[in-house]
Parts: C-alpha cells; sequence; structure tokens
C-alpha cells in the first residue's frame, strides 16, 4: 500500500464549472450524500440494481454516480431558498422519497450502507444537529478542543490568491447521547413517513446497519464568487472530490462499526465464559455431571464456530479498509494531476488542498485506527479462543478418562457374567444328568453315585466362591461411587 508523507499541495482551478446551490444571504448550504450497494445478498438470492440505471443520474437536486463499480452515491441538495439547517430532518426524507422513486419496484432497504450530512457555512463550530434516539437525543457537534489543528482537519484548502483568508477545513462532527450510553454504534432508520431516528446496531450479517455521519466545511469569509468556486470544486465540479472522500468515510465506517460491535460482543462472551471456567478447580470436575459436561462443551464448540465465523469477517473488513484507504490515497493523487492539469489552462483561480503534513494525515488516520481496532479485536479473540481450546482440552481428558473407567469396568461385569454363566451351565448339565455322568465315572470307581453328590456340593461351593471373589470388587466399586455422590452432595451443600 502507498504511504506518502510529503507535503501534497492540490492547485485546483474552479472556472468555468457551474454554480451549486448556494445561500449568497448566510453562506449555509448542506447536502446528503447516501451510498447504495450495487448489488447485495438478501434472503439467500442476489438483488441487483436495476439495470435501466446509468452511470450517472442527473434530476433537480439529486445527483448520482456509480463509485467503484459496486457503490451507487446520491447526492441530495436542498433548494437554497430552503436551506435552513433546523429542517434537515424533512429534507433528508425528500431526498430518501426522490431515491426511492428512482428504484421504483426494485428497491431494497438492505442495499442501502448510510447516509453523511455534510454542513458547509463561513463557520461551523456553532451548529449542532440533533436526532432522536430509542432511549433519548443524540446531538452532533464539531469536535471538542481536545484535539489538535492536524487532527481535527480532515482537509484545508486555501485560496493561493485570498492568503490573508485562513484555509476552508473539513472535519467531522462529534455525537453526544443524552441520557449517556455506552452504545457507541447506531444505525439510522428512515422513512418517508415516519420521522427519522437512531437505533443501536444489530448483530449478524443479515442486518445492513447503515450508518450516519455528519461533517462541516468552514471556508471563511470568502467573496461570494470564491465561495461558489470552491463548493463547485468540491461537490458538484468535474472532479467533485467531496463524492470520492464522503463516499469512503462512509464505507470506512459502515464496514468498522458493523464489525466492531460484533466483535466486542464476541470478546463479553468469551471473557464471561472463561473467566466462569477458570474458576473451576480439578476436584470440582469429580463432581461434575457427565451430561451437564458434555451440553458446557457442546456449548463451547458452539462458541467457538461462532468466533471463527466472526474472525473471518474480521479479516476481511480489515482488508477492505485497507483497499479503501489506498483508493482513497489514489484517488486525492489522480486529482492532483488533473487539476494541476487544468491549472494550466486556465488561470482565472487557484486553490491550494493539503491533505496531509509532515507528521499526520488526518484523513488516512482514521481508517489506519479504525484497521488497528480490528486487527485487534482478531488478535484478542484469538487469545481468548486458544485459552477456551486448553480449557475445553483439559474437561474433554477429564471427561475420556471418566469413559475409559467406566468403559474398564463394563467389560470387567462382562466377563464375569460370561464365567458365572459359563460356569452355571455347567452345573445345571451335571445337576439335570446325574446318569450320564454316573455312566463316565462308572469307569474309574465302583460307586458313581456317590462320587457324583459329592461333585455336586464341589461344583456348587466352587460356584460360590467365584461367585463371591467376583462380586465383592463389584459391591467396592459401588459402595465408591456411592461415597463420591455423598461427598460432592456435602461439598456443594456448605458451599451454598
Amino acid at each position: 500500500m502507498f504511504h506518502s508523507r510529503n507535503n501534497c499541495q492540490l492547485l485546483l482551478k474552479s472556472a468555468g464549472l457551474s454554480t451549486p446551490n448556494f445561500n449568497t444571504m448566510n453562506h449555509l448550504n448542506y447536502e446528503f450524500y447516501f451510498l447504495f450497494q450495487v448489488t447485495c445478498n438478501n434472503a439467500n438470492e442476489t438483488w441487483q440494481e436495476p439495470l435501466s440505471f446509468p452511470n450517472r443520474i442527473v434530476q433537480d437536486n439529486l445527483h448520482s454516480l456509480r463509485i467503484d463499480k459496486d457503490k451507487r452515491l446520491f447526492r441530495y441538495a436542498p433548494p437554497s431558498n430552503k436551506a435552513k439547517l433546523s429542517e434537515w430532518q424533512q429534507h433528508l426524507q425528500q431526498g430518501w422519497k426522490q431515491i426511492t422513486a428512482c428504484y421504483q419496484d426494485a428497491f431494497l432497504p438492505e442495499a442501502f450502507m448510510g447516509v453523511a450530512l455534510l454542513i458547509m457555512n463561513e463557520t461551523v463550530k456553532e451548529y449542532k444537529v440533533s436526532c432522536n434516539t430509542n432511549i433519548g437525543k443524540v446531538t452532533f457537534q464539531p469536535a471538542t478542543d481536545n484535539k489538535t489543528p492536524n487532527e481535527k482537519f480532515l482537509l484545508k484548502i486555501a485560496s493561493n490568491e485570498l492568503r490573508e483568508i485562513p484555509p476552508a477545513t473539513l472535519e467531522e462532527f462529534e455525537p453526544e447521547y443524552q441520557p449517556t450510553t455506552n452504545c457507541y454504534n447506531w444505525q439510522i432508520k428512515i422513512s418517508s413517513s415516519q420521522p427519522l431516528n437512531l437505533a443501536p446496531m444489530e448483530l449478524g450479517e443479515n442486518h445492513h446497519n447503515p450508518i450516519f455521519a455528519v461533517y462541516g466545511l468552514a471556508h471563511g469569509h470568502l467573496p461570494s464568487t470564491a465561495a461558489n468556486q470552491l463548493q463547485n470544486f468540491l461537490c458538484s465540479g468535474d472532479v467533485a472530490l467531496m463524492w470520492q472522500v464522503l463516499t469512503r468515510l462512509i464505507m470506512q465506517k459502515w464496514q468498522f462499526e458493523r464489525l466492531d460491535i460484533a466483535a466486542s460482543e464476541l470478546r463479553q462472551q468469551l471473557d464471561s465464559k472463561n473467566e466462569i471456567y477458570q474458576q473451576i478447580p480439578d476436584d470440582n470436575l469429580k463432581c461434575a455431571n457427565d451430561k451437564k459436561f458434555e451440553k458446557e462443551l457442546h456449548d463451547t464448540m458452539q462458541l467457538d464456530a461462532n468466533a471463527k465465523q466472526v474472525l473471518a469477517r474480521l479479516d476481511a473488513a480489515t482488508k477492505t479498509l485497507e483497499i479503501n484507504r489506498y483508493n482513497l490515497e489514489r484517488n486525492l493523487h489522480r486529482s492532483e494531476q488533473v487539476w494541476q492539469y487544468l491549472d494550466k489552462t486556465d488561470k482565472t483561480h487557484n486553490w491550494e488542498l493539503t491533505w496531509q503534513n509532515d507528521t499526520e494525515v488526518p484523513l488516512l488516520d482514521s481508517f489506519d485506527l479504525n484497521i488497528n481496532n480490528l486487527k485487534n479485536h482478531t488478535t484478542y479473540i484469538q487469545a481468548a479462543l486458544a485459552y477456551l481450546d486448553g480449557i475445553r482440552t483439559r474437561w474433554q481428558l477429564h471427561l475420556d478418562g471418566q469413559r475409559l473407567q467406566y468403559e474398564s469396568n463394563i467389560q470387567k461385569m462382562l466377563f464375569v457374567l460370561t464365567f458365572i454363566a459359563a460356569f452355571t451351565g455347567v452345573v445345571a448339565f451335571i445337576t439335570q444328568n446325574p446318569e450320564d455322568v454316573a455312566i463316565l465315572l462308572g469307569i474309574f470307581t465302583d460307586n458313581p453315585q456317590r462320587i457324583t453328590q459329592i461333585g455336586h456340593l464341589l461344583l456348587i461351593g466352587i460356584n460360590l466362591l467365584i461367585l463371591i471373589f467376583f462380586i465383592l470388587p463389584f459391591a467396592y466399586l459401588y459402595l465408591k461411587s456411592l461415597g463420591k455422590k455423598f461427598h460432592c452432595w456435602l461439598k456443594n451443600y456448605f458451599e451454598l
């Protein structure tokens, strides 16, 4: 992956481009950027956007462009005379309604990845955007002062001819939740007829969990012509840098937050299980019920399978973020070449774009942070799985030992029963056929009847001795088992 740390300054020409919807009275303008997948899976079927969709769609206040062949971005710009920030939710719903009309009957909500609100004015530090949640309210506002300017501003755009005016800056608004919550992964719920709200993301690949983000572009006190040219370049010109930047940022958030909540939930489950299993000493294993043992082992195997699925998704998401980071960096460098070429043909106005400095690349550093967080999740889950596998192996060895002991006892019992059955058969034969035995003994003695009677007594006595010899060990094992159960019962009773 290409990582450039040299100062990159982009000469941007905005002459000859159409003027966007811009309110010259107070310089306030805002737009919505909706990102959709071109194809996605729905109920084990592959959905695809209508084939009649052109690569570029142009309507009143709505423009669309296919990005990277598998994404489609819609830009909805409310009319300038209606650009009141207090009415942003109504305009967002109006844009949503216009977009769904483009799809007609082929619209699939699961293809929606998220929406970004871009606010533009001389300054944005006083702006706040509020939205309801299922537990209260969230307010998006510019980042607090705990960030340095290099960390806070994703882009800086300065005029080469108006050096006395501070450069325009792009920054991300931070959410503040009321009441305070530990949930940091939210999805937006949009409807053409119902008020929009944010809800916690749902676990599972079947939930699309579209994200919502707010960005602010503060361009300072530029003359109206310069401000128009700047917004043209960023939002509706031939290059339209915001299309590429906001597309990557939406994809980044959508990919990261869905996996972040899945990995965090899995880590909690693994920690909980490992903590419980760690507190079980080996002595307690002797008192555990085999059926309960097998159920616990089955649960750990199910958890292991779920964890491996999440690990596979984490690996795919990490690679996707790396690709999106590379594509964004490549687009920024490509924009440099395009606008440098345009600058040579028209000297009307120059813009200088700074998106990295000697030490930081704020626009790309967020990708690196998300990538490192996902890698950290992966490392932690792998370590927790290794620990869980050790516990499961210890339990499995104990269970196998119990089974081997049971099998050995069963084999001994079968041997004894077989021997007793055979010996009993011989005794029964002699008892039921004494004349045959007497004839056989008559060859060797003159009193076979007496010998037969003595033989009967000897056989019965030997049989009893054998029964006693084999029954006593089994009686001992049975009493030992009862003693073990009684010991476990006492132990559990006193632990309670």
